[in-house]
């Protein structure tokens, strides 16, 4: 025997304290008492007349249970017969889980003297109802030596199977075409390495199908093995200008060009046409993959792609239409003529004069000056410059800026928190605007090479200049209305309540914030210089403040979860 289980044995010997048991036999109170430790305290006569008081037994000799208890030898004395009502024994309730995974009882409590449950007797009770595996021997006794009745208590536990993983197609370039806008030490971005254009070589590997992995099988506590789904299969969508390899477990591409991951997985390769310029010696340019031009793209010219479009030197009076991301490393000088229109991204690296709209953000590196932005989501003008100086700038959530506006007081005006919808209504008002202003302008040329007052029309051109009248009348009224309607939209819309402009640096006098209902901030008549956000503030008043706003919860969409 071990010097740790004599020293256990010798504790308990010295120090156990006496007890007692009181019983219901065959309809007699039965009592035994047992004798201490050396050093342990003695059962005491008013214990065990305390006892029978709360089991409501009378008729027992006094004197008999006095020596009971002094004699205190362990064995059964029958003392009286049994008053203290009908016993019931100590019972318990057992509850399986469904899943068959967990067994939970509930133990009560012996009445009027009945039997109390003993750990063996529940395993027992556990393993004829089936319960037979992860059984918890300890809790049970512990729940039974600390008498905790009435408690729902976890007794045994199966073994969770371990998850299968299923397969899926691990997409091996970068799909979202996240523009790499990296400062430099000097807090500038090169937008002529932003990397949005991926490319890929013929042969390259596009994607690979990883295998699904089969988790292990569980046991619930009924010993059964509990079973797992076969995974599934990753599911390859090849698109166009790619092939599988022989064992499909790659996509390959079958040309050079830019890697596309459509919404519904599928993966396919657009063409890229590379162009040196464009001009009278290409015409206008449609083509459904990238377009990159290394070169210029004379004015006038359109180019129209349901890729990407790059331009590497700066454009002027131009019409570039994508569906996704166009990048200009050179940037615009628009000279109040042409459209640049994505319905993905912009990039710039200046916009003078231009007129750019874009389905999500636009991005200009060094300034944008006298010109038209629209954007779905933001626009950033920073790296460079960052300046915002004139124009109008619209957009669905946010305007950053280094600068805004400029030392001469230069009027520049800006809308923020626009919803979508009246977004595209803005812009059909703007283009009906442009095609009303470009065929008044036409017109008014007409009338001037008719009216010479150094010669006599002849009655066809009078007739004709009756008639130029009358379109001049016409268009005049048709520019001032949309004019008033747009301006009316602008004033009336109930803005995104999270929307904001930042500026960095210098904020100007001459510049209007429209943040909606009609609610304007006008900045003041001097110069501000430090970091700044307006935006509308918890009472909806427009404000200028160093702190970032909080994020709010637009009214529409609150109405909606009401």
């Amino acid at each position: 025997m071990s010097n740790f289980t004599e020293s256990i044995l010798k504790e308990l010997e010295n120090k156990e304290n006496g007890s007692f048991q009181i019983k219901n036999e065959n309809n007699h109170a039965v009592l035994a008492v047992f004798k201490p430790g050396k050093n342990g305290r003695h059962v005491t006569r008013q214990d065990v007349f305390q006892r029978l008081k709360l089991f409501n037994i009378d008729g027992y000799d006094r004197a008999q249970v006095e020596v009971i208890v002094a004699n205190a030898d362990g064995r059964d004395h029958q003392i009286a017969v049994w008053t203290g009502g009908n016993p019931v024994d100590s019972k318990l309730e057992l509850e399986v889980t469904p899943d068959k995974m967990q067994a939970y009882i509930i133990v009560y409590p012996a009445l009027h003297g009945g039997k109390t449950l003993r750990k063996e007797e529940v395993v027992e009770s556990l393993r004829t109802n089936g319960v037979i595996f992860g059984l918890k021997e300890e809790v049970i006794a512990h729940l039974l030596d600390n008498q905790k009745f009435f408690m729902k208590t976890l007794v045994a536990e199966g073994i969770a199977p371990t998850p299968n993983v299923n397969g899926f197609i691990k997409v091996l370039f970068e799909p979202h075409n996240k523009p790499n806008l990296h400062e430099d030490a000097h807090g500038r971005v090169d937008f002529k390495d932003i990397q949005v254009i991926k490319n890929t070589k013929q042969g390259d590997v596009l994607a690979e199908k990883m295998d699904p992995k089969i988790g292990t099988a569980g046991k619930n506590i009924f010993s059964e093995e509990v079973l797992l789904e076969k995974p599934l299969e990753g599911e390859w969508k090849v698109g166009a200008n790619c092939k599988l390899s022989d064992d499909s477990k790659k996509l390959l591409a079958l040309i050079p060009g830019r890697p596309i991951l459509e919404r519904d997985g599928t993966i396919r390769v657009d063409e890229v046409c590379y162009l040196e310029n464009v001009d009278y010696s290409t015409g206008n340019v449609d083509f459904p993959g990238t377009i990159i031009v290394d070169g210029t793209v004379a004015d006038n010219f359109t180019l129209r792609t349901k890729g990407s479009l790059m331009i590497k030197k700066s454009v002027g009076r131009v019409f570039l239409y994508a569906e996704r991301d166009i990048v200009l490393s050179g940037g615009v000088m628009g000279r109040n003529g042409g459209v640049i229109e994505s319905k993905a991204d912009v990039y710039a690296r200046f916009v003078e004069q231009g007129n750019i709209r874009a389905g999500k953000s636009i991005f200009i590196e060094e300034a944008s000056l006298h010109s038209e932005l629209v954007a779905g989501d933001s626009i950033t003008i920073k790296g460079g410059r960052g300046e915002l100086i004139g124009g109008e700038a619209i957009a669905g959530k946010m305007i950053s800026v280094s600068k805004l506006g400029a030392v001469v007081e230069t009027r520049t005006e800006l809308i923020v928190g626009l919803p979508p919808e009246i977004l595209d209504e803005l812009r059909k008002m703007k283009e009906e605007i442009a095609s009303h202003a470009d065929v008044l302008k036409k017109v008014k040329q007409s009338m001037a090479r008719l009216i010479d007052p150094k010669k006599e029309n002849t009655p066809d051109e009078k007739q004709m200049l009756l008639k130029l009248y009358e379109v001049e009348k016409k268009y005049i009224d048709l520019l001032a209305n949309t004019k008033t309607q747009y301006e009316t939209l602008v004033v009336s819309y109930e803005p995104n309540a999270s929307a904001y402009v930042e500026i960095e640096k210098n904020l100007f006098p001459k510049v209007s914030v429209n943040l909606g209902k009609g609610k304007i901030y006008n900045s003041e008549l001097k110069n501000y210089n430090g970091h700044c956000f307006i935006y509308n503030n918890d009472e909806g008043i427009p404000s200028r403040t160093s702190l970032p706003p909080r994020k709010k919860e637009n009214k529409d969409n609150k109405e909606n979860k009401e």
